[in-house]
């Protein structure tokens, strides 16, 4: 049996934090494999914020090439929109019977939690593995299935901060992998051209 970790995310775009959290839980926390789950269109995100998934999905494959414990997978892209994560979990149990899932999530997702759909069945019937984030420093966990993963380092980068530094023509090419600062910023004029 596979131990999986399953870490959803818009990665709109993947930046530095995301690969060094998921990379830090392979080596260190005794995963097999980190699935990066790509999501269509998060149900708690605005759809206008999301840059297209084609380009997102492309810049994570780019980035993860050649550690063979990061995998992506798309399953949410052939689901009923919105996607909810409780069903992409037993979606995954079910085709993939012989693995171990854990749903890894920020302490920011933490603190929001409860408003996750049927969030009790997640915590019944799978682990879930928060690492921490600046700002939500007081973790509250109270559930046999959950636990903080307090040695995990903090890289305080996030697509939103990103997106926003590009927009305002700051260049943070260092809070991304190499390689895909030029790829985003072209992405952005080339979005501008089409209005």
């Amino acid at each position: 049996m596979m131990k999986i970790g399953i870490f959803p995310g818009s990665f709109n775009p993947v930046h530095i934090g995301h690969l060094a959290i998921a990379n830090y839980l392979t080596e260190y926390e005794g995963f097999d494999e980190i699935w990066f789950l790509i999501t269509p269109q998060n149900p708690l995100k605005k759809k206008d914020e999301l840059m297209d998934q084609g380009f997102r999905l492309a810049l994570l494959e780019k980035c993860i090439e050649g550690y063979e414990k990061f995998k992506i997978n798309t399953i949410e892209w052939g689901m009923p929109q919105p996607t909810y994560t409780v069903n992409t979990l037993q979606k995954l149990r079910m085709l993939y019977p012989q693995n171990e899932f854990t749903l890894v999530i920020g302490s920011d997702n933490w603190d929001t939690f409860h408003r996750w759909k049927d969030y009790q069945l997640i915590l019944k019937n799978f682990k879930v593995l928060i690492y921490p984030r600046r700002g939500s420093d007081k973790i509250f966990v109270n559930f046999p299935n959950a636990s903080l993963c307090k040695k995990a380092p903090k890289i305080e980068a996030s697509s939103t901060f990103i997106r926003k530094s590009i927009s305002e023509g700051k260049d943070v090419r260092y809070f991304l992998p190499f390689g895909l600062y030029e790829e985003i910023v072209e992405y952005f004029v080339g979005k501008k051209d089409e209005y």
